[in-house]
């Protein structure tokens, strides 16, 4: 008998993740007033620069959970479709500040709305009593994400300044043998 034969997909934590995810992104579409067109990342992204605005990418980040690649894609996007603008930070070439058009505050505040409506219908299929726990519980989860990414990220930090350390080590031991060969040439024969 293999694993395959005890699986119990209605019983999976990340497949009923995914169908409450689904669940979640069809209230929120159907939220949203005619002619608003978010996305539940795009909306993210608007209510984390409206809470924070002049934030810089890095920082979307970390606020928001969208990985780095796809955050810079979406706010470029959203920045040619007049909803953000991004200037560049003073002291740090490569970051930008971001911040809310008049066209983004606009559609962030009439999506706001459908957004709370769609929360609201989410906890709703919740008893009462237990959705403060199903809070409590998706905070968690989000928390383990994010300290594995911090973990990541300490690991790789310190793998990189270990490589230092040891190219730092291996100059000085070839000055030192280096030194030595000299030494060794420019003694007399006794």
């Amino acid at each position: 008998m293999s694993h395959n034969d005890d699986f119990d997909l209605s019983k999976s934590p990340g497949q009923l993740l995914h169908r409450a995810q689904q669940f979640a992104a069809d209230r929120f579409a159907k939220a949203m007033p005619k002619g608003e067109r978010l996305t539940q990342r795009q909306f993210a992204v608007l209510a984390a620069t409206a809470s924070n605005e002049g934030l810089n990418q890095s920082k979307l980040v970390k606020v928001t959970g969208i990985d780095r690649s796809t955050l810079a894609e979406l706010v470029a996007r959203m920045a040619e479709k007049d909803y953000l603008t991004r200037t560049k930070v003073r002291g740090d070439a490569r970051a930008n500040a971001i911040h809310l058009t008049e066209k983004g505050r606009a559609a962030y505040e009439t999506a706001l709305t459908g957004a709370i409506d769609a929360d609201t219908a989410i906890l709703d299929a919740l008893p009462k009593g237990k959705r403060n726990n199903f809070l409590k519980s998706l905070t968690r989860i989000a928390s383990t994400i994010e300290q594995a990414e911090a973990a990541r990220k300490a690991e790789k930090k310190k793998a990189k300044d270990a490589a230092k350390k040891a190219l730092k080590q291996a100059k000085k031991a070839e000055k030192t043998a280096r030194k030595q060969r000299k030494d060794a040439n420019s003694t007399p024969d006794a």
